[in-house]
């Protein structure tokens, strides 16, 4: 299936450019022909179908070729997130069993933590040495591999951020990456041969499944090795790029440095997804940049598409712009009670999902993978509910709700409200224990750039509409602490570390 798809690709759009990064452009035949030499050296050091490959690589031209690679030749990659602690890569590689690392020379130290503590027979190295990659390339053939993978087949293990707990392999298909794919054309296209998009996030995690949709459209994928504000937009200015891919933090990013939307007259589509982004922020980034922004919401047991909020419902305003957005077309969504019934409008539960695009399982995880996997539907803990015409508004993970007196409060109810005062840039909020009432409300908060404000200004401000679920704790941070994936570190939020000191309103 794969193999059919990108030659028909390559046929039909061998000279155009197919990636551009770092002064680097490679056309759709390079590309292939080089996917093809890679999964040719891969087989020649001892690789075989099924086999896992782990990549240790920074945003770079060459994991385009690599993605196919893999894909044509059947073997399943495992990509190591590289602003991720040592020991979590070595976890992952590890738990994956992997037998080959292709890694960069930049991260030769990591590599030798990996190569010393595991039994990996093929090694290739980005940058030079013993282990070339280039070289390993010259030396292949340029036929297609003798594999052709099954549409069940494993394509890929996707690590999950572990924000709960252990990172869990994810295990995707073939037929589910490429659901993947189509979802992403569906709600995003059309995308047309010669479009460009830009990626600012790394391609070994969310990044990395918009390389595939625009490949098959004949697009151009321009990928930044490192994100600035200022430079992606020039970037995206300079190619005249029509969508532009980032994360939350990324606008707010945006925010701070007081960028100005140059001249982007083909910009039509600014997707951001992977975390929450605030309602008032998002409003400040529209004034700037028009109608142009695209929400979407998915984990990694169901890649990027769960709900989608398009550019019509960020222009309509209001209440929908603290909105997740609607289903996909391609998915079924739901929000159920503990007994999996759906919940009425404006009840909470928790976000229950059926499509092609989720994942078969956990690596080696059985019984996690049927507490998730039940009557065909992925049980998300995320919590959430509904308004009338289908809208999900997330509240947070079911692990996350703070009982406090007796009452449950979601804490992106608490922090889309304090979200929307005007010195706000950014907050999170935790529960923290208390002797009466079980847990209380605290909240962390970024300020904007000149903006000043007090605890005891902002807990006023959120009692007026919060009343009992206001934060009762305010602590400042020049930042939030977030991990490698972008996501608030919440285990790092402990009160008592601001400088500024903290309110206690009991």
């Amino acid at each position: 299936m794969y193999r059919h798809l990108i030659e028909r690709t390559v046929r039909m759009h061998g000279d155009r450019p197919a990636v551009i990064c770092g002064g680097v452009t490679r056309t759709y035949a390079e590309v292939h022909e080089r996917a093809k030499r890679l999964a040719n050296a891969l087989a020649a050091r001892g690789c075989r179908p099924g086999d896992r490959i782990a990549v240790l690589l920074h945003n770079c031209p060459e994991y385009l070729e690599l993605d196919l690679a893999l894909a044509l030749a059947g073997y399943v990659r495992v990509s190591l997130n590289v602003r991720a602690p040592a020991g979590q890569q070595l976890t992952v590689l590890s738990d994956s069993g992997a037998t080959a690392l292709i890694y960069a020379e930049r991260f030769a130290d990591v590599a030798g933590e990996i190569l010393a503590a595991n039994d990996v027979r093929a090694v290739l190295c980005l940058g030079g040495g013993d282990n070339d990659y280039d070289a390993a390339l010259a030396a292949a053939p340029d036929e297609p591999p003798a594999a052709d993978p099954a549409p069940d087949s494993l394509y890929c293990l996707f690590y999950t951020s572990g924000t709960t707990g252990r990172p869990k392999g994810v295990m995707l298909t073939h037929a589910a990456y490429l659901a993947v794919a189509h979802h992403l054309l569906l709600e995003f296209g059309p995308v047309h041969a010669g479009d460009k998009i830009v990626l600012t996030q790394p391609l070994s995690h969310g990044g990395g499944f918009f390389l595939l949709p625009w490949f098959l459209s004949g697009a151009t994928c321009i990928v930044m090795e490192r994100f600035d504000p200022a430079g992606c937009l020039e970037l995206t200015a300079r190619h005249g790029a029509q969508t532009l891919k980032v994360v939350p933090t990324m606008l707010l990013q945006m925010l701070s440095a007081g960028v100005s939307a140059p001249d982007l007259p083909a910009l039509k589509k600014i997707i951001y997804g992977a975390s929450p982004m605030p309602a008032q922020q998002l409003g400040d980034l529209m004034d700037t940049f028009g109608g142009v922004f695209a929400q979407l919401y998915g984990q990694a047991e169901a890649p990027m598409c769960i709900t989608v909020l398009d550019e019509r419902d960020h222009l309509a305003g209001g209440r929908l712009l603290s909105s997740a957005g609607r289903p996909w077309r391609g998915a079924e969504v739901r929000v159920v009670d503990p007994a999996g019934r759906d919940v009425a409008p404006g009840e909470p539960g928790e976000v229950i999902v059926r499509g092609p695009h989720l994942m078969a399982g956990y690596w080696k995880q059985p019984e996690l993978t049927a507490q998730v996997l039940r009557n065909g539907y992925l049980h998300t803990r995320d919590l959430a509910e509904t308004d009338d015409r289908g809208y999900v508004y997330l509240l947070g993970r079911t692990d996350e709700m703070i009982i406090s007196g007796g009452f449950n409060i979601a804490p992106r109810v608490v922090e889309d409200v304090l979200n929307r005062h005007p010195a706000i840039l950014d907050s999170a909020v935790i529960g923290v224990p208390h002797d009466t009432l079980g847990q209380e409300v605290a909240a962390f908060v970024s300020l904007r750039p000149g903006r000043d404000a007090t605890a005891e200004e902002i807990i006023a401000y959120a009692k007026t509409e919060l009343g009992y679920q206001k934060p009762r704790r305010i602590e400042f941070r020049a930042t939030l602490p977030r991990n490698a994936y972008g996501k608030v570190s919440r285990p790092e939020l402990v009160p008592g570390q601001d400088n500024r000191g903290e309110l206690s309103d009991v």
